[in-house]
């Protein structure tokens, strides 16, 4: 997190322009009851990549891969097969 976000204390103020030239689809998992880093924090940053969305995961706060694994894998899944199928059409 450091080299992408910044050090000291994760604060990198080119942080948003770098997001923005990301060339890739990128999705986050943020969990919807995270009170260390809070959705409003995921939605920003989402807003900041070229092609980013949201995902917020239910029933899970800070760490929503141990929280709440079934609905972060089937939120994962979903995009995965989605962004698969979209390079399939594309070949």
């Amino acid at each position: 997190m450091r080299v992408l976000a910044g050090d000291p204390y994760m604060h990198d103020p080119t942080l948003a322009r770098r997001l923005a030239a990301a060339r890739t689809s990128t999705r986050l998992l943020w969990g919807e009851s995270d009170r260390i880093v809070t959705p409003a924090y995921g939605a920003a940053y989402a807003a900041a990549f070229g092609d980013g969305r949201l995902e917020v995961v239910t029933e899970a706060g800070h760490l929503p891969h141990l929280e709440n694994p079934a609905a972060t894998l089937s939120l994962l899944d979903s995009w995965l097969n989605r962004h698969a199928r979209l390079r399939n059409q594309d070949a």
